[in-house]
């Protein structure tokens, strides 16, 4: 079965967000936003508006793809064995409704609807909607990257001497993060605080400033699904990197641990010589498995 017109599915997110999120957007009640605290997100929220445009894009996609599945950021918080699916041989819609949820609550731009195609736990393609900023971005495997129609190109600009991006620290194990923010100190900039305003906050304004090379990495520990996903696929089909510290790329099914998000392999290649030589980068060695960092390997967030 053909993968849906991309074009059409940008449309579809762009209709509902129109629909059932901007009309809600610096509009919301109080009673519009509960806690969905976990022990990982102590401070995460929901919005009545999260809950209705997973369920339009439930309807919609797989109507779009007769036979498909979904697995929603709200379904699977409410039920993790949701995500059993994402290895299965069928089509599945990997979808988060609002991403930057809490960038929505505050009245500023950096949300997005965020959809991926996933199949045998391996993305074919791709869909991120900005409504705020009228921006539609998608990629299919293979096939290249677009933004609103228009083929996204590779920056192939050489990075300056100072990255631009940052090192989100605030979900790693203390052990790792106080390791990495030794190595990254005076060399690449570390937060701890999402809602630290010189940042997105969200994966979908990230991944979307990288792939337009407006930023030439972030560093991220966390990486649920759907925050990763639809921005990976995109990000390489103009070239750019996303690997975990040891190398291997990053997938659907990855677990929790240290992952870079790149513009190029050089800018790759230089955030991972600070992370596992200290930050000297003379010798470029980086330990295999992610030793370099104490629990890298081991100590995997829960979902």
């Amino acid at each position: 079965m053909p993968i849906p017109d991309l074009a059409r599915v940008g449309a579809f997110l762009e209709e509902v967000a129109s629909e059932h999120m901007l009309p809600f957007w610096r509009r919301l009640a109080p009673g519009d936003v509960t806690s969905k605290a976990t022990v990982a997100d102590p401070g995460d929220v929901v919005t009545t508006v999260d809950l209705a445009v997973e369920r339009r894009l439930t309807e919609g996609l797989r109507a779009l793809l007769p036979g498909s599945a979904m697995v929603g950021e709200e379904a699977a918080h409410a039920d993790p064995r949701v995500l059993d699916a994402l290895g299965g041989d069928g089509w599945i819609w990997l979808v988060d409704p609002l991403d930057g949820t809490r960038n929505f609550v505050e009245g500023n731009d950096r949300f997005g609807i965020m959809v991926t195609l996933v199949r045998a736990a391996r993305a074919r393609a791709a869909w991120i909607h900005l409504p705020a900023r009228g921006q539609t971005f998608f990629a299919e495997e293979g096939a290249g990257a677009f933004l609103n129609g228009a083929r996204l190109r590779a920056d192939p600009a050489a990075s300056a001497e100072e990255l631009a991006g940052t090192i989100y620290a605030r979900y790693m194990p203390s052990e790792v993060r106080a390791t990495v923010e030794a190595r990254a100190r005076g060399r690449l900039p570390v937060t701890n605080d999402a809602g630290d305003a010189s940042n997105a906050g969200s994966a979908c304004v990230d991944y979307t400033s990288v792939a337009r090379g407006e930023k030439d990495f972030y560093v991220y520990y966390r990486v649920l699904p759907w925050d990763h996903a639809p921005g990976s696929q995109i990000l390489r089909e103009v070239n750019g990197v996303v690997e975990h510290l040891d190398g291997t790329s990053y997938a659907v099914t990855s677990e929790s641990r240290v992952t870079i998000v790149a513009r190029t392999r050089d800018i790759a290649e230089r955030v991972r010589r600070v992370l596992c030589a200290g930050g000297d980068g003379q010798d470029g060695s980086c330990p295999s498995g992610g030793e370099g960092l104490p629990g890298v390997s081991v100590l995997k967030e829960k979902r």
